[in-house]
């Protein structure tokens, strides 16, 4: 019956003008209504006889008043200004742009203060006072400027259409909501920053200025939850004001139960954590986990008690469900694919050891150039190039039939040592369902560690893709960690010169009578130019080809004649192309050894668009008779072009071509024989000839 005589006064003040003190006036009736109903309901009166009684009345405002035995309500003047719902809103537009600019100006107050702990000096503190001056400066005018918007429009206590009356409800609604789902983000803040602090300190290991780096660490966070508090509390504010106290109270009462509650659940798991951190190496998953069942509780606590301080609760809304459910399982799946997976270990860990001739490795430290002395007259090289792995659930199984397409080739090659052409790895997200370039790499190096063959490696254009879990310093990083001075096979330069790309380097294959077999330059082709389109590809800049060009220089000048030398790079050059149109074209300037261009994806031979002067330099010198190439996975054609034989690489690719697990005739391998007077054979391993 209340909810009868609540709805009817509802009803009655949605046909005059909104303002303030019409809702207020609403509220008192309410109260009224509610004592006179209970006055009946004493007198032994039904209740629907004593709520029609109410009801009766609610004809006007001033009858209705007059029956409840109060003071006559706000008089209804026709004579009263009234203001547009446009005006109403152009208001709220302008307080609510003051209210975000003021909130971003305090939370920037609150930032610069917390940051400033992280170098406490003189002149840190005067820059942190200049900032705050500044800021606050802008923060008092900004207040002012509030202030006078109010004062000149009368926002609080004119009147407007009673369309008005709605807008105000459901924007007091929605901040009321964000203010709300904002106290249990700011909750579950500082929990995790106090208990990041706590297992700082308590571990012993770190010092004062290690715990202010956590803070900092969390300072963008910070900044958001002040800036979001303040705007929603803020906002929440205005429209609050145009209705009577006990929406606030209700609201206050709730926000203490949702303090008390919050604040004992953290507490106590708080507690918890820290007296078992010693206990477990995931104290920090568990933490995440209390923040996720606290979500979780948050959501339900939406769903049931704040309908007690809202209008409406909540309101499906199919698009922003289907919004944020996408938005919740891309970032699950975003993390998932970013996992370290080592679901190929158990293969690696079978894989015996390879026979192969025996040769001395040294390394100079001051030029990254490692020497291969051997004792042998020929020397073999396996090139294997794009062998794509992906690190993931879904790519286990093409992962594992790449790994051991590598074995049988190796195993029946026998190589001396092994040269990968880029595009070891595949975090591109599309195929392989992962992000990471970790565990693939590291798996890959086990493997070789394990066949005992030395190996080295050269970057394609997939090894550090935008959104994989290790970028180029990154990965960097982590094949000098594997390099030769831990493995004793992987022969990844830790200095390399100050050029262009990730990683160029310069190997000597030398005879035990002191000769130079063969000089290997291994040059990043590079991935995509900065800004450029899908598929751009960079190309080898001019650095690296005079780092290329002094290095044979000085080696010639060193042996006193012409060295030979050979390429490995990932990405073909544009005369490759050249070299091929003249092939097709009918033309004697090139000759043809085997193979076929068999790439229809994009380009039949993908190649920047952008000229290299690498392959006029190399013709220019006479040093280098081969440039081998991988990236086009169904090429494999080799031509000599001007002197030079450019070679594709077979590939070993099952997955990141859409069907190219079911092909076989693109998949092996290039052996290429170093003979001790500097010439070379070049024979082609096809993975099917050897099952």
């Amino acid at each position: 019956m209340k909810n009868s005589i609540k709805t009817a006064i509802d009803k009655l003040f949605e046909t005059l003008s909104f303002s303030r003190e019409k809702e207020q006036q609403k509220e008192k009736i309410l109260s009224f209504a509610y004592q006179k109903f209970n006055n009946e309901l004493d007198k032994g009166i039904c209740p629907a006889e004593a709520a029609g009684k109410i009801l009766i009345h609610c004809a006007s405002v001033e009858d209705l008043c007059s029956y409840l035995d109060m003071e006559a309500s706000i008089p209804v003047q026709k004579s009263e200004k009234i203001l547009t719902e446009d005006i109403f809103l152009k208001i709220v537009k302008k307080l609510r742009k003051n209210i975000y600019i003021l909130s971003f100006l305090f939370s920037g107050i609150i930032s610069s203060g917390v940051s400033s702990f992280q170098n406490i000096s003189a002149s840190g503190i005067i820059f942190t006072v200049i900032i705050w001056t500044v800021l606050s400066m802008f923060l008092y005018v900004i207040v002012k400027k509030q202030k006078c918007l109010i004062k000149e429009y009368h926002f609080f206590s004119a009147s407007f259409e009673n369309g008005c009356r709605k807008t105000a409800e459901k924007n007091y609604d929605l901040y009321t909501k964000k203010l709300t789902n904002t106290i249990f983000g700011i909750f579950s803040l500082v929990f995790l920053l106090v208990f990041s602090v706590l297992l700082s300190v308590t571990s012993f290991r770190f010092s004062l200025k290690d715990v202010l780096n956590t803070v900092v660490f969390y300072l963008t966070l910070i900044q958001l939850s002040v800036y979001l508090f303040l705007k929603n509390f803020l906002c929440r504010k205005i429209f609050a004001d145009f209705f009577a106290k006990e929406k606030t109270e209700k609201y206050l009462y709730e926000l203490r139960r949702v303090t008390i509650c919050s604040a004992g659940y953290y507490f106590f798991l708080l507690i918890l954590l820290i007296l078992f951190r010693n206990k477990t190496e995931n104290s920090f998953s568990f933490a995440i986990a209390v923040i996720i069942l606290y979500f979780i509780l948050a959501v339900f606590y939406n769903f049931t008690r704040r309908q007690n301080f809202t209008s409406k609760n909540i309101v499906i809304n199919i698009k922003k469900i289907v919004c944020y459910t996408l938005a919740v399982i891309s970032l699950f799946a975003y993390n998932i694919m970013k996992l370290d997976l080592y679901l190929l270990q158990p293969y690696i860990n079978t894989v015996a050891a390879v026979e192969h001739n025996s040769y001395d490795i040294s390394y100079d430290e001051d030029t990254g150039i490692y020497t291969l002395v051997t004792k042998e007259d020929n020397f073999k090289i396996l090139q294997l190039t794009d062998i794509h792995l992906g690190g993931s659930i879904m790519s286990v199984s093409e992962d594992m039939k790449a790994l051991k397409a590598c074995y049988q080739l190796i195993s029946a090659t026998r190589p001396d040592f092994v040269i990968v052409t880029g595009d070891l790895v595949f975090p591109l997200g599309i195929m392989s369902f992962s992000f990471n370039n970790n565990a693939p790499v590291m798996q890959f190096a086990n493997f070789m560690r394990n066949t005992g063959i030395p190996w080295a490696f050269t970057y394609g254009n997939h090894d550090t893709e935008a959104l994989a879990t290790l970028n180029r310093a990154e990965v960097d990083a982590l094949m000098k960690s594997l390099s030769y001075k831990s493995s004793k096979n992987l022969l990844y330069p830790y200095v390399q010169p100050d050029i262009y790309g990730r990683s160029n380097q310069m190997i000597e294959i030398r005879h035990t009578d002191g000769s130079l077999m063969q000089a290997l330059f291994l040059i990043d082709s590079n991935d995509y130019i900065e800004a450029g389109g899908i598929n751009e590809y960079d190309y080898i800049h001019d650095n690296q080809v005079e780092w290329y060009k002094r290095m044979v220089l000085n080696l010639s000048e060193k042996e006193g004649e012409i060295v030979p030398s050979m390429i490995f790079t990932h990405i073909p050059l544009r005369e490759y192309k050249e070299a091929n149109d003249l092939y097709e074209n009918g033309s004697n300037e090139v000759v043809y050894y085997y193979g076929v261009l068999g790439e229809k994806m994009i380009d039949k031979i993908c190649c920047s668009k952008y000229d290299s002067r690498l392959f006029d330099t190399a013709v220019e010198l006479g040093s280098t008779q081969a440039i081998f190439f991988g990236h086009d996975h169904y090429n494999n054609q080799s031509l000599e072009y001007k002197g030079i034989r450019m070679t594709y690489g077979y590939s070993i690719d099952y997955l990141a071509m859409p069907g190219i697990d079911k092909d076989t005739e693109q998949r092996g391998a290039t052996l290429i024989t170093l003979k001790k007077d500097g010439s070379f054979d070049i024979t082609p391993y096809k993975l099917t000839d050897l099952q």
